[in-house]
């Protein structure tokens, strides 16, 4: 599951937002940082249910916002509408995809704001993180 939502979020962030990304693991050099948070759960076919935590940091939603909001200086309530949009957007793609590659189905729910914070506090078995030019989104799975 965390490579097809890996790859709608390079999407996203590629066509959407004309960004390259990087991808990595190394939550170090990306735990410290202040980043906005969201989670939406996913429930697969089998009856498992699945958070996928998004986590921007404030760089990155900030070129988010500007470029689908064109404001420049974005207050903590325009981040965590932004980041709860940016999570729909990249987990439905990833529904889509992975039904198109008959991979796996699964149900989406209403993504969730989570915190403002060290995305180190969310505890995950699957992490991955996409670097760009405007700073990094990381990918988190629970369950």
């Amino acid at each position: 599951m965390l490579s097809i939502i890996i790859q709608a979020a390079e999407n996203f962030l590629h066509n959407q937002i004309d960004l390259k990304t990087e991808k990595s693991t190394d939550i170090n050099t990306f735990s410290k940082m202040r980043t906005v948070i969201a989670s939406i759960d996913v429930k697969m076919d089998d009856g498992e249910t699945k958070t996928i935590y998004l986590g921007f940091n404030e760089t990155l939603i900030k070129e988010i916002i500007s470029v689908y909001l064109m404001e420049d200086d974005a207050d903590d309530a325009t981040m965590q509408d932004m980041v709860l949009e940016s999570t729909n957007m990249i987990v439905g793609s990833a529904k889509v995809l992975a039904e198109e590659a008959e991979k796996e189905h699964f149900m989406i729910t209403t993504p969730e704001f989570k915190a403002i914070e060290e995305f180190d506090n969310c505890i995950c078995s699957e992490i991955s993180i996409l670097s760009t030019s405007k700073d990094s989104l990381v990918i988190g799975i629970k369950g």
